[in-house]
């Protein structure tokens, strides 16, 4: 073969290889965009794919006696009912404990009530010796603000029955034979006593009848 005949057979395939490549360039978009085929709707229920090459393995239904689902139940139900135990526990000790952290606030706030009582004390003498003293104002400004936070004046009326609780008995009279009396009662008030949030700071002293 001559050199021209070379050339010209080198030429040829050339042009064959880039014609080829042309073609699958071409053809490679289209397969790209072509719809990929689902098969999975067409494998029965029954099997379980796995990685390519790999062939379905059929998975047979587990069938559970009567006594293994009841066994099963229990078990759910003893959870269920630890976790709610568990959650009455809960909600137990948060009531308990929001109760101590308010007990233990209204403790503090009542000793500092306590220390102002005597200035409510001291008040009141003045204006029972001097009525426009200057120390009516006083009194009624901070004896407001006191009772806005929770003190209540402890005051009992004149034969209201005597309460240990809320009443300091330091003198005692005698009941009148026709007076029909159930039990002892205030014949006098000789301090005011205060509530402090529904609880006896200070009890008021009375005198009891009977």
């Amino acid at each position: 073969m001559s050199d021209a005949e070379k050339s010209a057979m080198d030429a040829l395939v050339d042009e064959v290889m880039e014609s080829r490549e042309a073609a699958e360039a071409a053809a490679a978009p289209a397969a790209a965009s072509a719809p990929v085929e689902d098969n999975a709707a067409d494998k029965p229920a029954s099997t379980i794919g796995f990685a390519d090459g790999d062939e379905d393995v059929a998975v047979a239904p587990v069938d559970l006696g009567d006594e293994a689902v009841a066994a099963l139940q229990a078990e759910r139900d003893g959870f269920l009912a630890d976790s709610q135990r568990l959650a009455a526990d809960f909600a137990n000790y948060r009531k308990q404990s929001d109760k101590r952290v308010a007990d233990a606030a209204a403790a503090q706030s009542a000793g500092l009530v306590r220390d102002l009582i005597p200035v409510l004390d001291a008040c009141d003498s003045a204006l029972v010796q001097d009525p426009e003293s200057a120390a009516g104002p006083i009194r009624n400004q901070l004896l407001g603000e006191l009772e806005k936070n929770g003190l209540e004046l402890l005051a009992p009326s004149a034969e209201e029955a005597f309460d240990p609780e809320q009443h300091e008995a330091v003198m005692h009279e005698p009941a009148a034979d026709d007076s029909g009396q159930d039990g002892p009662v205030i014949g006098e008030v000789l301090r005011a006593g205060y509530l402090w949030k529904g609880r006896v700071v200070r009890p008021a002293m009375v005198k009891v009848v009977g």
